[in-house]
């Protein structure tokens, strides 16, 4: 998980896998299954983009990276544990300043709000479930990825089990969806904006259109409104398609949200 825990340890090579589909996504994380792997295992786009799982016995016990890891985050959280979001800026220094906040503090925090019994064990395996599909969704929109093994200590606390073959399949579901509504070439993390609003406003009932001036402005990503319109992602976007494709609406990337605990210098 730090560079202090990996000093001195050789990694294993980076190994480039094309089409990493469902299917191969499961071969992978069976092998890690069977010797009940403990460590890291990383994936690298030809973008950049970084995602690392953290495992446990061969089970899956948290993942973060990508292009939006604070958006993730707080999603999921406020999707099933929305008054935690509240007690961010309360936060002890104390508490968010110690050296494994400052490395890690995702999971640190789920960890310290269970302690402090503000939080139940099956509200952390909805978050980090739903965090671990999203990731899962947008390795395999990338097809191609590279990626490394990395037997490390395990975390300091295991909060949840995730069968690897459960969450694989519940995001390849998704991702069939997504392709299916022929969305595969759009992103979920890419935020809606009004290109031609005179145009649209002739499209639209007079109230659809003041909604979309509300929602579509450059700060909400499809993830995000999903969340606020308690829609299904695929059809939700789905029903924007006509638009994009006419130019009145366009889909842009945005950057990540900051971190929202303030770390002392």
């Amino acid at each position: 998980m730090t560079d202090s825990n990996q000093q001195g340890k050789a990694k294993a090579p980076k190994i480039p896998i094309k089409e990493f589909i469902g299917t191969r996504q499961s071969t992978l994380f069976q092998s890690l299954k069977q010797p009940q792997f403990t460590g890291e295992l990383t994936f690298q786009s030809a973008k950049g983009e970084k995602w690392t799982f953290y495992f446990y016995m061969g089970r899956i016990i948290f993942a973060t990276g990508g292009r939006h890891t604070v958006r993730r985050w707080i999603r999921n959280v406020s999707r099933f544990a929305p008054a935690l979001i509240t007690q961010i800026s309360t936060l002890d220094d104390e508490v968010v300043n110690q050296p494994s906040f400052r490395q890690f503090w995702e999971y640190e925090l789920l960890c310290y709000w269970l302690k402090k019994e503000e939080v139940t064990r099956q509200q952390l395996n909805s978050i980090i479930r739903a965090s671990v599909v999203e990731i899962l969704f947008d390795i395999t929109q990338r097809m191609e990825v590279v990626f490394q093994l990395d037997a490390t200590q395990p975390l300091s606390t295991q909060l949840v089990f995730l069968d690897p073959e459960q969450v694989i399949a519940e995001a390849w579901q998704i991702w069939q969806s997504w392709q299916n509504a022929k969305l595969a070439d759009r992103y979920p993390d890419q935020c809606p904006i009004i290109k031609l609003a005179d145009k649209l406003q002739e499209r639209v009932s007079p109230k659809a259109f003041q909604m979309m001036v509300k929602l579509f402005n450059g700060k909400n990503t499809l993830r995000d409104l999903s969340l606020q319109l308690n829609q299904d992602l695929t059809r939700m976007t789905r029903s924007m398609l006509p638009y994009i494709q006419l130019g009145l609406i366009d889909l842009i990337d945005v950057p990540d949200l900051p971190c929202p605990i303030k770390f002392k210098d």
